[in-house]
């Protein structure tokens, strides 16, 4: 048996591996922990420039702050990894690239799990019309069992 667990840091995704650990002990599990980390590009947006010109983030990157961003990713997998070794659980970690939405479900694709489990933010419906919904877009897109914990 496998799980996938998305993992981001937040209260909910430790929520969820929790929840997930209390499920995977019994049985056993595979649990395969999965960070995504965005690319620098989405954190800055395309401005209009006076010209009526779109303008994007196309500059050198910054090799520092992405190793900053992916240490802090690999951080969280391996406190989520230690986690699973105090319940005795065999775990490994992927780190990814991309939206994390897109991302989780192709991994999932890639891993086929027995039950993909994540953590839910809570957003009200006027927030998750504008933010959108990681878990609600897996939850309806992902082709493998998914469990939303709250």
């Amino acid at each position: 048996m496998k799980f996938l667990i998305p993992i981001d840091g937040s209260p909910a995704s430790e929520h969820a591996l929790a929840k997930a650990i209390t499920f995977a002990a019994p049985l056993q599990a595979e649990v395969v922990l999965l960070t995504v980390v965005e690319p620098l590009s989405s954190y800055v947006p395309e401005v209009m420039m006076p010209t009526g010109d779109w303008v994007g983030w196309h500059g050198l990157p910054d090799i520092e702050l992405e190793r900053k961003i992916l240490n802090a990713g690999q951080s969280m997998l391996q406190k989520a990894q230690d986690t699973c070794d105090a319940s005795q659980l065999q775990s490994r970690t992927r780190l990814e690239t991309g939206q994390p939405r897109d991302v989780i479900c192709h991994v999932a694709k890639e891993e086929k799990p027995d039950l993909l489990v994540l953590g839910s933010r809570g957003l009200g419906s006027v927030e998750r019309l504008m933010l959108g919904s990681v878990s609600d877009y897996v939850l309806h897109n992902c082709t493998s069992p998914v469990m939303v914990v709250r």
